[in-house]
């Protein structure tokens, strides 16, 4: 899968600090390829990674506590999945032309995704009607237009005129849009959105 561009996530109001949870390491792939994962891309946890070059002495796979590899979450993603979202924190790695080593270059790190076969942190979202995230305008499938509410499909925002009504359903509400500010110049833009989910009915 190919980087998407103006892609980017940032948890804006969150409980983050007191959840042990919200970060996980993860893999992301594609039809059990490894494949680069654009950020903000919003996944869902397909078992655990096993330890490279740890068996058990009877040839049985020890696997990470917590690693996990990520597959696209799709549009049938409720309130009982766990969803995350690709949260790049990473800086740019250089290949060197003259020596062939690798750099990590601190710049230009607005939206940068997590390349083919290398872990990255993914952060759970959660679901409670206050917790708000900003997205670049990338992780939005298609012109938002008058539409302020959100869908998952295929680990992007898709636009809806109105909240689903199904108990479980999970989506996300358009609290504002704005440009990222990079450096000192305005870059792409973000949508602000406030991730709810539809409560049992009384």
């Amino acid at each position: 899968m190919a980087f998407i561009a103006n892609t980017a996530f940032e948890a804006r109001i969150t409980n983050n600090s007191r959840d042990n949870l919200s970060h996980v390491a993860g893999l992301y792939q594609s039809s059990s390829t490894n494949a680069d994962c654009s950020a903000g891309l919003l996944c869902v946890r397909n078992g655990l990674v096993p330890n490279e070059g740890f068996d058990n002495p009877s040839g049985t796979r020890v696997y990470n506590e917590n690693t996990w590899y990520m597959n696209a979450a799709a549009s049938t993603a409720t309130a009982d999945d766990v969803i995350f979202a690709c949260d790049t924190y990473d800086v740019q790695l250089l290949s060197g032309k003259r020596d062939g080593l690798n750099y990590f270059v601190g710049t230009e790190t607005l939206g940068l995704g997590a390349p083919a076969g290398r872990f990255c942190n993914f952060t759970r979202i959660n679901f409670d009607g206050e917790s708000v995230y900003r997205f670049g305008i990338g992780n939005v499938s298609t012109s938002i237009g008058s539409n302020t509410y959100f869908t998952i499909a295929d680990g992007l925002l898709v636009p809806a005129a109105s909240a689903p009504t199904s108990t479980g359903a999970i989506y996300f509400e358009l609290r504002g849009t704005g440009n990222f500010v990079e450096g000192n110049m305005a870059s792409f833009g973000y949508v602000d959105v406030v991730a709810c989910k539809v409560s049992t009915v009384a």
